[in-house]
C-alpha cells in the first residue's frame, strides 16, 4: 500500500527481543505513554516492535487454533506484499506463484459473501488470477456507492484481460 503518511500499528509484529510473532490483542497492558520522547524517557531499554515481514505472516499462518479473523488479515497482508511486488508492472503477471494461489484459493473461502469489502475482495483475487468473467459477476453484485469508482476501474481492467496490479484513482484525482 502506498500510505506513507498513514502508518499502521500492525495487529501482528515482530518482537525484538525474541524475534517471535505477537499479536498485539494477546498482549497486556502495562502503561500508557504519549509519544516516543516520554516513552524513551520512561523506558529506555525498551525496543520499539519489528514491522511483520512476509516471513512473519507465513509463519503466524502456522499458529494452532488460528481464528477465520487472523487467517483473514494474514492472508489479505500476503496478498498486499505479492501486490507490493508487482504494482504499475508495465507487462501483466504471467503466473502468480503457487503460494500466491494458495493464498487467493483460501481467501476466495473464508471471505464473507455478504460484505461489499470482501466481494471486492474476491472480484480482485479472480481478476489477479485472470479469471476476468467471474471477477465481472461478483463487481457487478456491489452495489455500494463508495465502491463504485473501484468497480468501474476494475471492470475496465477485466474487458481489458489486465490482471496488473495498478492504483486506482479516484475522480477527483
Amino acid at each position: 500500500m502506498k500510505a506513507p503518511m498513514m502508518p499502521e500499528m500492525p495487529p501482528l509484529f515482530h518482537c525484538p527481543s525474541c524475534e517471535k510473532f505477537i499479536w498485539r490483542r494477546d498482549c497486556k497492558e502495562i502503561d500508557e505513554v504519549h509519544g516516543y520522547d516520554e516513552m524513551q524517557k520512561k523506558y529506555p531499554e525498551v525496543q520499539s516492535y519489528k514491522d511483520p515481514t512476509i516471513d512473519t505472516f507465513v509463519l503466524a499462518l502456522k499458529e494452532k487454533g488460528l481464528t477465520k479473523g487472523r487467517e483473514g488479515y494474514i492472508r489479505t497482508k500476503l496478498m498486499h506484499f505479492f501486490n507490493d511486488e508487482n504494482r504499475d508492472s508495465e507487462i501483466p503477471i504471467s503466473q502468480p506463484s503457487d503460494m500466491q494461489i494458495e493464498n487467493y484459493k483460501r481467501l476466495l473461502v473464508i471471505a464473507n459473501k455478504d460484505d461489499a469489502n470482501d466481494t471486492m475482495l474476491r472480484a480482485e483475487i479472480y481478476r489477479e488470477m485472470g479469471e476476468y468473467d467471474k471477477s465481472l459477476e461478483l463487481l457487478a453484485k456491489v452495489k455500494d456507492e463508495d465502491f463504485a469508482t473501484n468497480v468501474l476501474a476494475l471492470k475496465e481492467l477485466c474487458k481489458n484481460k489486465d490482471s496488473r496490479v495498478m492504483e486506482i484513482l479516484r475522480r477527483e484525482d
